[in-house]
């Protein structure tokens, strides 16, 4: 029995599975224990009910809403959390979504009505909401636009004003720092606070290991990617949620106000009492207490002393003191007395006659001459200046060696000025922003100094604007990110489509991206493409992969990433997967799924992930499945498998009257995939030379697979110069050739693709217009005019 998706190319066939298989959904992502459908040539496995949810589903869908791409199913399972860009609620599982932005709609959006889809962009339209992601000086990571419900798992405050999300808020959901539309531009970068009434405190980024002056605690752990207020004279710190507390109680048992501290107000409560000892009983306050941040004073409720009752002069009746009251259902909660919002969980001064609450400080204070100072204080240290965030050190004229530039939203430490990159004790450094190598002067970061690559930035790149406008995109200004924000390593320039780890400039509104190189250019590149780039599929999707696949250009030389096939390292022409970092070489991905490998032509060979056994060509363990999806070449009848360099090895067998076998040429990739494997696989694996005996696997070699022997070139050996029935001129051996920047190279005689940095035979005398493979030059061999020096002569 069998089912055809319409999200599939290939009939889905009915298997009974039992719980000792080891077969697991790839929608769901759980394990099968009954009926299931399964495509095995593509490895697809879904049990019956997800097979059903599935069938009638389209592959890919156009909607109004995005209509510059189309949109692609993802059975991403539950796990999966996403925005939905119409109703902006976070939703999980099943979607439809943009495999070149972050654009993704719940199936119940994507196939809404279009009166649905009319109301949505009016709605959008007649609200300032357009930027579904911001970036923000209180937060190192992107926000994202949420339409926070009822609904969600854990209810969560506003991370500034600490009142319950409702409605549309932006928000980093995997730190839990969400803030109202409404507070986003309300928070200060500069602030005068009574805590440290010295100096100014400035909001920025500070290590992680930084403790808190106000609750002790290390910054990174209460407030994780988020900034702090610092005093640069003195290294006072405030934590970005100690920065909105005030000190409120005057009592005479102090000279200096009292901040009130609640232990349910922290979010590791269990470390945070185990922090601080009243400094009357030196005994640990495991509940509220009254502390003075200025003095570093601590003092239990029951030590301040805190009176069981209390007589306001706004109130007949006695007060009592009681640990915490919720007069009501509702989320709101005011003191009588000021007037100003509390929380129910803080101790209070409680009528029981009347419900009549006010704060302690409220109470306590005696009189009106003091409720009135303390009121005025708390607005004159409330009253936060904003007086923008000067970028530090970007004037012209840099003069000064030690002067800083201090831009949180390009790196959260202060950066250092240096005048010539030869000043820095670094072999090869790059720059964060454009990835090229440094030079002349600019900015490094002393707190990065202990990463391996460092955190350095031309002067010209550390001066980029914010925000600019742009010809490629005048309908909305685009705004400076210096690093992805999808919570990816790249970014795909709409542009020119190269994959950039460095800056980047984003349209906020739309998602348009311009890697650094073209959003400085002067004008849009010119020209039109080649037929060979005009060709190409710029997408497609791929038997390996369940997303859709897209064309770009990797050249970033600092970054090293594997093709998940061949696990070579990355560079040129790949395609990607933005939503799950699957990338395969443009060779790669027009590897067969099914071929007839030379040496074993009897049976087809299937590339599919492959767990146990040994390559047959090159006598290496195969790399696991558990290796980041490893894919090898398997025979569909016998066990014989092949890496994927090794299967690429075989297409041009070699006779020479020195062996009686065919040999054959383990060349560049194999080098490649070779030092891979040694690195993470054997290190101690090697392939040794029957001749000589001296390794050969550090460079081209031929090898005999029915001896399983090895030759180096001038062991088999080979002629440096011989003459061919192929060409008039003889041909020369050389260790490699490249006539052009094409990146695409050609054997001139079996007009197949050749490796650039494989050994070939040219003719010198026509000046390198003919190259072709080593085989293809001897197979029809005349004269052989001189030979390689043998290795044992060459020392």
């Amino acid at each position: 029995m069998e089912i055809k998706l319409a999200s599939h190319e290939h009939p889905m066939a009915y298997h009974d599975i039992h719980e000792t298989d080891d077969q697991w959904c790839d929608k769901c992502r759980e394990k099968i224990s009954s009926a299931a459908y399964a495509c095995v040539r593509c490895e697809l496995w879904l049990h019956e009910y997800c097979t059903k949810a599935l069938e009638h589903l389209p592959r890919e869908i156009t909607h109004p809403l995005h209509s510059q791409h189309r949109l692609i199913l993802d059975w991403s399972g539950s796990s999966w959390e996403f925005t939905c860009y119409k109703c902006l609620k976070i939703s999980s599982g099943t979607s439809y979504g943009c495999c070149r932005c972050d654009f993704e709609l719940d199936l119940a959006c994507a196939f809404a009505t279009d009166d649905h889809h009319a109301m949505t962009k009016k709605e959008r339209s007649n609200i300032d909401r357009d930027k579904k992601m911001i970036r923000h000086v209180c937060h190192s990571d992107p926000l994202i636009l949420y339409n926070y419900g009822n609904t969600e798992e854990h209810d969560c405050n506003c991370s500034w004003c600490d009142k319950p999300l409702t409605g549309i808020c932006y928000g980093c959901k995997p730190c839990g720092f969400f803030l109202h539309e409404f507070c986003t531009n309300k928070i200060p970068k500069t602030l005068n606070h009574p805590f440290h009434p010295l100096h100014p405190l400035r909001l920025q980024f500070v290590d992680d290991d930084n403790n808190c002056n106000a609750c002790t605690q290390t910054v990174g752990l209460r407030a994780p990617s988020t900034p702090s207020y610092f005093c640069q004279e003195c290294n006072f710190k405030l934590d970005f949620y100690c920065a909105k507390m005030l000190p409120t109680l005057k009592h005479n048992c102090h000279d200096h106000y009292l901040s009130y501290f609640a232990i349910t107000d922290f979010r590791d409560n269990k470390i945070l009492k185990y922090h601080f000892e009243c400094n009357k009983c030196h005994e640990l306050c495991s509940d509220s207490f009254y502390r003075c941040v200025q003095c570093n004073l601590n003092l239990h409720l029951k030590c301040v002393p805190m009176p069981p009752l209390a007589k306001d002069k706004y109130h007949r009746h006695l007060l009592v003191f009681k640990h915490s009251v919720r007069e009501d259902d509702f989320e709101n909660y005011y003191c009588d007395i000021c007037e100003k919002e509390r929380n129910p969980a803080h101790k209070v001064y409680y009528c029981e006659k009347c419900t009549y609450i006010g704060h302690i400080e409220c109470v306590l204070n005696e009189d009106e001459a003091s409720v009135e100072k303390d009121s005025s204080i708390a607005a004159q240290s409330m009253d936060l200046i904003m007086t923008g965030m000067e970028h530090i050190g970007i004037n012209d004229n840099i003069q000064n060696l030690q002067q800083l530039l201090v831009r949180p939203l390009i790196h959260e430490h202060p950066l250092k000025f240096y005048e010539a990159s030869e000043m820095l004790d670094v072999e090869q450094p790059y720059c964060r922003a454009c990835r090229s190598e440094l030079s002349g002067p600019g900015y490094f970061c002393e707190g990065c100094s202990y990463f391996i690559d460092g955190y350095y930035l031309h002067e010209n790149c550390a001066k980029l604007p914010d925000e600019m406008q742009h010809p490629l995109h005048p309908q909305h200004p685009l705004n400076l990110y210096s690093k992805s924000p999808y919570m990816l390593d790249f970014v795909l320039c709409d542009e020119c489509e190269d994959f950039s780890s460095g800056f980047s400039y984003l349209c906020e509104e739309c998602g348009f991206k311009l890697d650094l190189k073209c959003a400085t250019r002067a004008l849009p590149r010119g020209g039109s493409s080649t037929s060979k780039e005009s060709e190409r599929e710029t997408e497609l999707f791929h038997f390996s992969h369940r997303h859709k696949l897209i064309f770009c250009n990797f050249r970033d030389p600092t970054y090293e990433r594997q093709c998940n096939f061949c696990k070579l390292q990355i560079s040129g022409s790949i395609y990607y997967c933005i939503r799950c970092a699957w990338v395969l070489h443009e060779f790669c991905i027009r590897l067969p799924q099914e071929m007839q490998v030379p040496i074993h032509p009897q049976h087809i060979s299937v590339l599919s992930r492959r767990r146990y056994g040994v390559c047959h060509a090159c006598r290496l363990k195969l790399l696991s499945s558990g290796y980041n999806y490893s894919y090898n070449y398997g025979c569909k009848e016998c066990p014989l498998s092949f890496h994927i360099a090794c299967a690429n090895s075989l297409r041009r067998p070699l006779k020479r009257e020195s062996h009686q076998h065919d040999l054959y040429y383990f060349g560049t990739d194999f080098l490649r995939f070779f030092a891979m494997y040694c690195d993470f696989i054997d290190l101690y694996a090697g392939c040794f030379c029957s001749h000589c005996g001296e390794i050969c696997s550090l460079q081209p070699f031929y090898r005999c697979l029915e001896c399983s022997i090895n030759f180096h070139l001038e062991c088999v050996p080979l002629p440096q110069i011989v003459k061919s029935k192929s060409h008039i001129h003889p041909f020369t051996l050389k260790d490699s050739f490249i006539e052009d920047n094409s990146r695409e190279y050609y054997c001139d005689i079996c007009e197949k693709k050749r490796h650039p940095s494989d050994q070939v035979y040219l003719c010198e005398e026509c000046h390198g217009l003919l190259v072709a493979h080593l085989e293809c030059v001897l197979v029809n061999e005349e004269e052989i005019l001189s030979y390689l020096v043998p290795r044992e002569e060459q020392d």
